[in-house]
């Protein structure tokens, strides 16, 4: 009768809670002392727990990772590096991390560059000093080629000494386009918390 009950209960128990999920961090740019980091997130598989933890600790799991309680879903193609919970040591302040024997400085990836595929560079929180780095889109290259391809080889534009024109706005015109454009084809949080698509204003 016991086994009975142990072989009856079991399976109702396992559907009823559930899988136990596997906790992991994202990070999504490793540099040479920087970890642009997107967060805590949870495995997303059908795979067998043993054989999804096994893929995981030797760096060849492939699939999705749920971050947090956004119900965002980010494929591991996007991220650099996927790490168990248990290994990843974050310090209290949020700025630092200690991860396969190193101590590393973070800067935190906001949503609306989760799914960027292009470097990041770490910025100066303007708000607040936890986290004190945030991670943007380096537009820096946009700049140089712009700069390059701007004019033929060869030719020189010539501009009045005095002249009130700045010879740069053609180049801050093109990147400040570039912004634009991926504002609008991004929907994140915006800085009144409400939810819709960035670089404009909330409804009223």
């Amino acid at each position: 009768m016991r086994a009975y009950m142990k072989r009856t209960i079991s399976p109702m128990l396992g559907k009823l809670f559930g899988r136990q999920p596997i906790w992991v961090w994202s990070i999504k740019q490793a540099d040479e002392e920087l970890l642009h980091l997107v967060g805590r997130g949870t495995l997303e598989s059908d795979m067998k727990p043993k054989k999804l933890r096994a893929q995981l600790l030797a760096g060849q799991y492939r699939g999705g990772i749920r971050i947090g309680d956004t119900g965002m879903v980010i494929n591991s193609r996007l991220l650099e590096a996927i790490v168990p919970e248990e290994e990843f040591w974050l310090d209290d302040t949020q700025n630092a991390a200690l991860w396969q024997g190193k101590r590393w400085r973070l800067a935190w990836v906001p949503q609306r560059s989760w799914y960027y595929e292009g470097r990041l560079v770490a910025e100066r929180n303007p708000t607040s000093d936890s986290p004190a780095l945030i991670s943007t889109e380096d537009v820096s290259r946009i700049g140089q080629q712009i700069n390059r391809d701007g004019a033929p080889p060869g030719e020189v534009v010539f501009r009045p000494v005095n002249a009130l024109e700045d010879p740069l706005q053609d180049t801050q015109a093109a990147i400040k386009e570039v912004r634009e454009r991926r504002k609008r084809s991004r929907k994140g949080w915006r800085e009144d918390g409400s939810w819709g698509p960035l670089g404009e204003p909330p409804e009223k």
